[in-house]
């Protein structure tokens, strides 16, 4: 079994399929794909990503805020909760820390990091991090 643990369906470009989610969804399974976890990069679109995995059967989601997300809004843990009561949400983020281009906003990551995991951990959902 084949298991895409990290895409990010809600921003795929389908150029090479006419447009077309379900044809590149389509594509991914004859290659073998049987389950895909759709990461969420903020709260501004988590509910298109817990849509997309309620949409398909065999795609899931997670919710949570990429460390290099500056204009996302900031989660707060009852956010966080509430989406990670999903039956199709299995993870939160994607988070952590990422000073490659710049770490002007350090404390900030730090403070996102520490949200994300007090809902992992009060959700008894993993962890996905951005680690680079």
């Amino acid at each position: 079994m084949l298991i895409d643990s990290h895409c990010h369906l809600d921003r795929l470009k389908l150029d090479s399929y006419d447009g077309d989610l379900d044809a590149a969804l389509d594509a991914a399974r004859q290659a073998g794909v049987e389950r895909m976890l759709c990461a969420g990069i903020d709260l501004e679109h988590a509910d298109a990503v817990v849509d997309l995995a309620d949409k398909y059967q065999d795609v899931y989601a997670s919710v949570g805020i990429h460390p290099l997300e500056k204009e996302a809004a900031e989660p707060d843990l009852q956010t966080l909760l509430h989406y990670a009561a999903h039956p199709k949400v299995i993870a939160i983020g994607e988070s952590g820390l990422d000073y490659y281009y710049s770490a002007d906003n350090k404390e900030r990551q730090q403070e996102r990091f520490r949200i994300h995991l007090q809902a992992a951990e009060k959700s008894e959902l993993p962890i996905i991090v951005h680690t680079r």
